[in-house]
């Protein structure tokens, strides 16, 4: 590790101009904390995507996706220039409840809830806790937030869907605020490091195959089981 600091350049077009910035940062610094500072100076919400590239001697630019090509690059000049493109956000990861995937800041996770955790009785589970209101702590129980978000309504059976939810990382809170909503009381906590918001919840009918089913959502194939 060093304390090294270093000054590097920074292209983004807004509003069909190109802006140019100069940043003071870290000679070792890691790709998520360099996102971190652009989308800062720039502006760029975490609904959007960032992809990143070096603008070498040549004019040519090479995208940076690995920790070594940023080494590559903050080593290679004097004053090293990026240049940023913002994109749509895309579903990163898919998962199946309770086995979620973490995302890194920004990204978006779809979690396939089955039918059989969708009761009230799960969602007040008292070995399941959620901290925060609406942006909750990454290791927030999923249904206890989409329950408290007043997302879903709960009963005691199981509905006849399963629950596609699309899940965005976001940078952590100094503070998370508990509360209690629809019979789920959510804690108080803080700070901690990485929080998560709700985006989008979408029912998937069940089908009627005993032994196993697949649901296939936006090119998205789940695999889950089907238990009598």
């Amino acid at each position: 590790m060093t304390d090294e600091n270093i000054i590097i350049k920074a292209r983004h077009v807004v509003s069909g101009e190109l802006v140019a910035r100069k940043l003071v940062v870290k000679r070792d610094i890691k790709l998520d904390d360099l996102e971190y500072k652009l989308r800062e100076r720039f502006n760029v919400s975490y609904d959007r995507r960032i992809e990143l590239y070096y603008i070498d001697d040549d004019n040519d630019h090479i995208i940076i996706t690995f920790e070594d090509e940023l080494a590559l690059a903050l080593e290679s000049s004097k004053l090293p220039v990026f240049g940023l493109t913002v994109k749509p956000k895309v579903v990163e990861k898919v998962c199946t409840y309770p086995h979620i995937i973490k995302g890194k800041f920004g990204e978006l996770v779809e979690v396939l809830i089955e039918s059989r955790w969708l009761t009230i009785t799960n969602a007040t589970r008292e070995d399941t806790i959620a901290w925060g209101t609406d942006i909750f702590t990454d290791d927030s129980d999923l249904i206890k937030a989409i329950t408290h978000s007043e997302k879903v309504d709960l009963t005691d059976t199981p509905p006849q869907h399963d629950l596609v939810v699309t899940v965005r990382y976001l940078p952590g809170c100094l503070k998370y605020n508990g509360s209690s909503r629809q019979g789920i009381t959510t804690l108080s906590y803080g700070p901690y490091e990485t929080s998560y918001i709700v985006e989008d919840i979408k029912a998937i009918p069940i089908t009627n195959e005993k032994s196993a089913r697949h649901h296939t959502y936006d090119d998205q194939r789940y695999d889950t089981v089907v238990y009598e």
